[in-house]
């Protein structure tokens, strides 16, 4: 004991106390010393980085994960006018029932080949449904080609008509547009020549039917003159078809 006590000297025992506070609050010590980039993910424990701990403006596009706001992040109303991009809302993302609009329903537009010098002719275009209270109108035309040897001025004459049960001899409500179009030009041309309404005959609507209505298209070729030589063709069409609900 008296050997003990020769040795402890203050020295001795400010040495000892250092030791202690070392081990003992050690951990505080170093908390104050880290050094930079030392912390990462493994240190911090669950929900440790509160809201209140991030500062404003912290959190920018770059630090989001693809797909990690999805509409049950989104606040209602949060999404305005003024933050959709201009063309961002197409055509395909507005229900069809929502709203009253127009657009095009059917497009038929076949490209085969008959002549117009052969008396009258018909020329098949295709069929479309009209649905369940759905007006609809019809815009169409006929593409005829002259030849180099049908010596100009030259025409061509065509009836467009639906639901025709016999397109050689249509009654007055199967008449949809008539077309006649003439060509000075000379050599080999092709021209298109639109549809119109016939006063008193032609009707290029058909109003909202309570059911689906599937309707048929034919292009009745009346004739194409030259004023010498031959070579006059119907070579394809164009019908379509607006819908308003």
């Amino acid at each position: 004991m008296r050997t003990f006590r020769k040795h402890l000297t203050y020295a001795n025992l400010m040495t000892t106390i250092g030791v202690f506070l070392l081990l003992a609050g050690g951990t505080a010590i170093a908390a104050k010393q880290l050094g930079k980039k030392t912390v990462g993910a493994k240190q911090l424990k669950p929900s440790a980085v509160t809201t209140a701990k991030i500062k404003k403006a912290a959190v920018t596009k770059a630090k989001l994960k693809d797909g990690a706001v999805d509409a049950t992040k989104l606040a209602d109303g949060s999404v305005t006018t003024t933050k959709i991009v201009n063309a961002a809302v197409t055509g395909a993302k507005i229900a069809a029932g929502s709203t009253v609009f127009s657009q095009r329903v059917a497009r038929l537009a076949p490209n085969s080949t008959a002549s117009m010098q052969v008396g009258s002719v018909p020329y098949p275009v295709g069929s479309y449904t009209q649905n369940a209270g759905e007006d609809n109108q019809t815009i169409g035309a006929l593409d005829v080609r002259f030849a180099a040897s049908c010596t100009p001025p030259r025409s061509a004459v065509a009836y467009l008509l639906m639901d025709a049960a016999n397109p050689l001899a249509p009654v007055a409500e199967n008449f949809v547009g008539f077309a006649v179009g003439e060509d000075k030009t000379g050599g080999e041309v092709t021209r298109r020549f639109d549809f119109g309404q016939f006063p008193g005959l032609v009707t290029t609507t058909r109003s909202a039917p309570p059911s689906a209505v599937q309707h048929t298209f034919t292009i009745l070729l009346l004739g194409g003159n030259c004023t010498a030589g031959t070579g006059v063709d119907a070579v394809g069409a164009l019908v379509d078809v607006i819908g308003t609900k």
